[in-house]
């Protein structure tokens, strides 16, 4: 008999990635439901707290992608990037679809930048594949000079990382985003 923690076991990375959206969604619904009954964010947490409060659900190796990035633009002294829950899930998204699709167009054929469900006024984007760890990929790209120019762009501001594998193969994906002013 299968009990529930094996089936969670061996699925704990669909799981991950299914909680993930499952609180964007949530997330998204509840901002809606402030927006419309006239409540705003100052009369749930006083402004201190609000600050403290964003928790985002990432891996901890996605995590040691971000800390490497705001490294890397220490050294260049940049600001570091902050991480963009909305762009957590497009990075699961493009990581996905890396497998069917490995390049900047998305396997039905429109711009990567279509999986960006946030406003921007400008985007970058960085994949690989076959990197077994965060430090792996990110010598990778600082290697690449493409690449190490989306990370230490001075004009992005947030940063979501997606990690996803497949058959024993990593794919990862960096989006970079500049917020409107």
């Amino acid at each position: 008999m299968t009990d529930i923690f094996s089936i969670f076991t061996t699925k704990t990375e669909m799981h991950i990635r299914d909680y993930r959206r499952v609180i964007f969604l949530a997330t998204l619904f509840c901002g809606c439901l402030l927006l419309f009954s006239g409540c705003s964010k100052d009369r749930i947490l006083p402004e201190t707290e609000q600050e403290e409060e964003s928790i985002f659900n990432i891996s901890e190796t996605e995590q040691q992608v971000v800390d490497l990035v705001n490294i890397e633009r220490a050294k260049e002294g940049r600001q570091p990037l902050k991480i963009d829950e909305s762009l957590l899930v497009s990075c699961d998204i493009r990581a996905q679809e890396l497998v069917v699709k490995f390049e900047h167009a998305r396997p039905d054929g429109s711009s990567w930048s279509t999986a960006i469900t946030t406003a921007y006024s400008t985007a970058g984007e960085n994949i690989a594949y076959g990197y077994a760890s965060a430090d792996a990929v990110m010598n990778g790209w600082m290697n690449s000079t493409g690449h190490r120019n989306n990370i230490l762009k001075e004009n992005y501001t947030h940063i979501g990382v997606g990690h996803y594998k497949h058959s024993g193969t990593s794919y990862w994906v960096q989006l970079f985003i500049r917020r409107p002013q």
